[in-house]
C-alpha cells in the first residue's frame, strides 16, 4: 500500500547529520546524496501518481541549497521561464518540476505539489508566516506540501559549525516535531506523514478530495502525533492549546537596546558573541538589537555577521536613557515568538539559559539592593492609589526586606503575558519620567520602579530567577556568591582598556567563565585581523 513505509512514529531524538550544506560552505557528497535520496523516496511513497503532478520546489540559496536533480526542471526566479539542464537524480523521476527562491513566489501560479526544500531554517519566523500564506494560495485542491528540514531538540539550537561565526544574513529557524505540528494546526494542515526529516502535509479542508484509504492514513498519523502532544482531534484549537505542543520557553527572542557610541557598541557585540558561543540550546535564538536613533554601517554589518536582526528605534526618553530598553517590547515581530528575554548590554551569557525559562511566568531576579527605598515606594503607591505590596522578598546581596522590586538587567516574559502587561508598564514609566520629583534622587532606577507599580496595578504570574541568571560581578563574602556558577553575568563597567571583562569576583566559577569568554574573544579578534 502506497504510504505505508512513511507511517512511522517519531523518535525521541533526531540525528543532526541530515542537512544539505555546512556552515563553512563545503559539501559532504555522501551526506548530500543521502539527503537527496531521502527526499526522492519520500516524494515517491507519499504522493500518488507523482509523475502527473505539477510541482514547485522552493529552495534557499542562503543555505547553499542545490536544486533537486530532476529531468524537466524549470527555473522561474527571474519572472520568465527558462529551461535548465540537470542530470538525473538518484531515482529517475519524471515530472513537471519548477524551482524558485522564497522571495520569488508567484501566487498567480498553482501547483499540485509544493516542496519546501531546506528553506524554513533559513527564513526568519516572522517572514515564514507570510510565506505560508502565499503557499496556501498556490496549492491546488487536493494538493500536497512536502517539507524537508532537520529536526533538533530545541527550536533555538545552532547547527554544528555555526557558533563561532555566522554566514552573513544567516537566520536560525530550527524545527522540532512540536514546532512543525504547531505550524500545521495554525495553517490548517494535516500532518499526514513523516520519514527521514521529510514531512508530508495536506490541507484539512481538502481531505474530501482524497480517496478514503488515503484519508484514513493521513488522519491516523495526524491523530497519533496529536496524542503524543496531549491533544485530541477537533475542529478548532485555542491559541494556548496550540502553544502547548511547544513546551517551556518555546521559540525564544533575545533582545537588547543599545546606543550608537563605542561603549555600547562594544557591549552589544560582546553580548551577542556570548550568546552564540555559550548559549547551548539557546545559541541559535533570534536576536534583535534595537539601536536608538541611528547606527553606524560597520556596526550593523558586524551584528549581521552574527545573525542579528537590527532595528532602529526612537529614543524613549532624553531624561532617562535606561528606559530606552522598553522599545524592544514594541517590535511587531514579538508576536511570532513564545518567549521574550530582554538583556542589558552589559551582560554576558556564559551558559545555556534555556533550562531556567519556564515559558509561563514573568521571570526576573530581585534587585541586589534597595536602590529605590521602601519609603519612596510608599509615596509612589499612595500617589497612584495602589494597594501596597507585601514585603515578601529580600534583596539579593544586601538581604534587605523588599516588595517585588526586580533588577531590569534580565527580564523574561511569555508573549501571552507581555501583550497585556507592557502597555501598563510603559504608562507608569512615562508618568514617573514626567514627575521626576516622585523618585527624587532615585530617578536613575525609574524603569525598575515603574515595573513594580505595573505589577501592583496588573498582577501577573511571577517566578523569581536564581542568582545564576543575573550574577553581578563583584567581591562578596556571601556563601551564595562565592559558590555561584553563573549562567548570565552582569558585569556593569568592569571592562579593561582592551575591552576584556575583568575577573574581579569572589566566585572562582564565575572567574573561570569570564576567563573563558575573554580567551574566545581574543581568538575571534585575532582571526578577524588575519582575515
Amino acid at each position: 500500500m502506497r504510504g505505508e513505509r512513511v507511517m512511522q512514529g517519531i523518535p525521541a531524538k533526531m540525528p543532526l547529520k541530515d542537512f544539505v550544506g555546512k556552515a563553512n560552505g563545503e559539501h559532504d557528497r555522501k551526506e548530500f546524496s543521502e539527503s537527496c535520496n531521502d527526499l526522492y523516496n519520500f516524494l515517491d511513497t507519499f504522493i500518488p501518481e507523482l509523475q502527473n503532478k505539477k510541482t514547485l520546489e522552493i529552495g534557499c540559496h542562503k543555505g547553499n541549497h542545490t536544486k533537486l536533480s530532476l529531468k524537466g526542471t524549470t527555473n522561474i526566479n527571474d519572472g520568465g521561464v527558462t529551461k535548465k539542464n540537470f542530470y538525473e537524480g538518484p531515482k529517475c523521476l519524471w515530472w513537471r518540476n519548477e524551482h524558485c527562491e522564497p522571495e520569488n513566489l508567484n501566487t498567480g501560479r498553482t501547483y499540485d505539489v509544493i516542496i519546501l526544500n531546506q528553506i524554513i531554517e533559513h527564513t526568519p519566523v516572522f517572514e515564514m508566516e507570510e510565506t505560508w500564506g502565499e503557499i496556501r494560495k498556490m496549492l491546488r485542491q487536493g494538493g500536497f506540501i512536502v517539507l524537508k528540514t532537520t529536526l533538533f531538540d530545541s527550536p533555538n539550537a545552532l547547527e554544528i559549525g555555526e557558533s563561532l561565526k555566522f554566514t552573513k544574513e544567516y537566520r536560525c529557524h530550527k524545527q522540532t516535531i512540536g514546532t512543525i505540528l504547531r505550524t500545521c494546526l495554525q495553517q490548517g494542515f494535516i500532518l499526514a506523514s513523516f520519514n527521514n526529516n521529510c514531512f508530508g502535509m495536506v490541507l484539512k479542508a481538502d481531505l474530501h478530495n482524497f480517496q478514503k484509504e488515503q484519508q484514513e492514513l493521513y488522519m491516523a498519523f495526524h491523530q497519533k502525533i496529536l496524542s503524543e502532544h496531549g491533544l485530541e482531534m477537533k475542529e478548532y484549537y485555542e491559541d494556548d492549546e496550540i502553544d502547548k505542543v511547544v513546551p517551556g520557553a518555546g521559540r525564544l527572542l533575545i533582545g537588547c537596546v543599545t546606543e550608537n557610541d563605542r561603549k555600547y557598541r562594544d557591549q552589544t557585540l560582546r553580548l551577542v558573541q556570548s550568546i552564540r558561543w555559550f548559549g547551548g540550546s539557546s545559541a541559535g535564538a533570534n536576536i534583535f538589537v534595537c539601536i536608538v536613533d541611528k547606527a553606524d554601517r560597520e556596526f550593523v554589518d558586524e551584528l549581521k555577521k552574527l545573525g542579528v536582526f537590527v532595528r532602529i528605534v526612537k529614543r524613549f526618553s532624553d531624561d532617562h536613557p535606561q528606559s530606552n530598553k522598553l522599545r524592544l517590547f514594541e517590535l511587531e515581530e514579538i508576536n511570532f515568538y513564545d518567549t521574550v528575554m530582554l538583556l542589558d548590554c552589559d551582560t554576558l551569557v556564559v551558559q545555556d539559559p534555556y533550562p531556567f525559562i519556564d515559558g509561563v511566568h514573568f521571570q526576573a531576579e530581585i534587585a541586589a539592593g534597595p536602590t529605590v527605598p521602601h519609603y519612596i515606594f510608599k509615596k509612589l503607591f499612595s500617589h497612584f492609589r495602589l494597594n501596597m505590596l507585601p514585603l515578601d522578598y529580600r534583596t539579593t546581596i544586601t538581604n534587605t526586606p523588599t516588595i517585588l522590586y526586580c533588577n531590569a538587567g534580565v527580564l523574561i516574559f511569555p508573549k501571552s503575558i507581555l501583550q497585556d502587561f507592557y502597555p501598563i508598564w510603559k504608562g507608569y514609566t512615562l508618568n514617573l519620567i514626567d514627575m521626576k520629583y516622585l523618585l527624587d534622587r532615585y530617578f536613575n532606577f525609574c524603569e525598575q520602579a515603574s515595573l513594580t507599580l505595573a505589577f501592583a496595578a496588573h498582577p501577573i504570574p511571577y517566578s523569581k530567577l536564581p542568582m545564576e541568571m543575573n550574577f553581578h560581578l563583584l567581591e562578596s563574602k556571601l556563601h551564595k556568591v562565592i559558590h555561584c556558577d553563573p549562567v548570565i553575568i552582569h558585569y556593569h563597567n568592569r571592562v579593561d582598556e582592551e575591552g576584556f571583562i575583568t575577573d574581579a569576583t569572589s566566585s572562582d566559577l564565575a572567574r573561570n567563565r569570564v576567563q573563558l569568554f575573554n580567551r574566545l574573544l581574543n581568538q575571534y579578534r585575532n582571526k578577524e585581523e588575519q582575515t
